[in-house]
């Protein structure tokens, strides 16, 4: 009988989340410690490494949403309103009002250039929650191709799809920028958004999704490859960028397709093998959404409160930026959901009652109270 959530996707939601907070983190805070003090070369280029290798995170968030598509919609028929209006109440409608929201500090310059930047955020997806521009992209394809998808081989579908990543990415992994307009613009940022430089992902989760069993017993059949394959992809894309091969600094990389599934295939293989997901990876699960929006704003906070008072806390300035900011973002997506309208701002959760099924556990209201208390 076919189980109405996978408990291995909430172990990986909750991984992915930690690890865009802990690279954001990083990267944020080696830059305020490089402003008040040197830091070992050695040092830096540890970090580096780390930041490069966690650029998995937002692809991880990308399989996740079609995994769910494939997994969820296998046997029902979509009805296209109500899909879609559930997703703009609780997914764009909180990215709209992130978009306003981080753009505030531009009414400081002038109104023209705050509604510049609402319009860049909200639109072109000028800001860190951009990956929100893509999944509409995929929940459009869903609804629109579903049965094509259905109906052709996925490992045609699938390798026709990388073969179309790697071509996109490689124009801007490779190439200067055209002389056209916004092209510099285009080349270093705006190429994210366009679903080519995601369809490996979507159609890779997609039949992920359709066929978990078949999946599953893959994994565990090829285990001993799903352990060895993050070495040597890490090695690997370590290897292309201090060599300067692809210089990227981003997830949008070449490499970084094959090394985002080979993380996937090992942290399912150790959510299979636990026999309950731990409480505080479902709640970062339940909240990964809101954290994913709010995080960056607590982390600005905390940056402006060391600067200010020109505190010197070394390396552990990247443990307060991690820790902190999830916390005061769940809090915040708690007192939010309070309110009725606060499901539309900072995203839904349903802090009457979270359940969460996995194998012979459940998690409560009262594991939340205690987690924020």
């Amino acid at each position: 009988m076919k189980k109405n959530h996978v408990n291995e996707i909430f172990f990986l939601r909750s991984i992915a989340c930690l690890t865009i907070v802990l690279l954001h983190s990083i990267a944020w805070g080696t830059e305020h410690i490089r402003v008040l003090s040197k830091l070992p070369d050695f040092l830096l280029i540890i970090l580096d490494s780390l930041n490069v290798f966690l650029y998995y995170g937002t692809p991880v968030f990308i399989f996740i949403t079609a995994f769910i598509l494939g997994y969820s919609y296998k046997e029902r028929i979509i009805d296209y309103k109500p899909f879609l209006l559930k997703r703009i109440k609780f997914i764009l409608l909180p990215y709209i009002c992130m978009a306003v929201l981080y753009a505030l500090p531009f009414l400081l310059i002038s109104f023209e250039q705050f509604t510049l930047k609402v319009f860049l955020n909200a639109l072109i997806g000028d800001f860190h929650a951009y990956f929100v521009l893509i999944i509409f992209q995929f929940y459009l394809m869903f609804v629109f191709f579903k049965k094509w998808f259905d109906k052709h081989s996925p490992i045609l579908v699938i390798t026709s799809s990388l073969i179309i990543n790697i071509i996109y990415l490689s124009v801007f992994n490779f190439t200067n920028s055209m002389n056209v307009w916004f092209s510099d613009y285009i080349w270093e940022r705006y190429y994210w958004i366009p679903f080519p430089g995601w369809i490996f992902y979507y159609s890779l989760a997609y039949y992920t999704g359709r066929h978990y069993q078949i999946v599953t017993t893959y994994i565990n059949q090829y285990k001993y490859f799903v352990f060895s394959a993050p070495v040597i992809t890490s090695l690997l894309l370590l290897f292309l960028y201090h060599s300067e091969f692809i210089t990227i600094h981003s997830s949008k990389r070449i490499d970084i397709l094959f090394h985002t599934i080979s993380i996937i295939a090992l942290v399912l293989y150790i959510a299979m093998k636990m026999q309950r997901i731990p409480s505080i990876f479902l709640l970062i699960s339940n909240y990964s959404y809101g954290i994913y929006l709010l995080h960056t704003l607590y982390m600005a906070a905390l940056i402006l409160v060391f600067s200010l008072t020109s505190i010197n806390l070394g390396i552990f300035t990247i443990l307060i930026l991690f820790f902190g900011s999830i916390l005061a973002s769940i809090y915040t997506i708690y007192l939010f959901n309070l309110f009725p309208f606060g499901k539309y701002i900072v995203g839904n959760v349903d802090i009457k009652k979270t359940t969460m099924n996995t194998s012979r556990s459940t998690l409560t209201m009262r594991s939340i109270s205690k987690f924020l208390n």
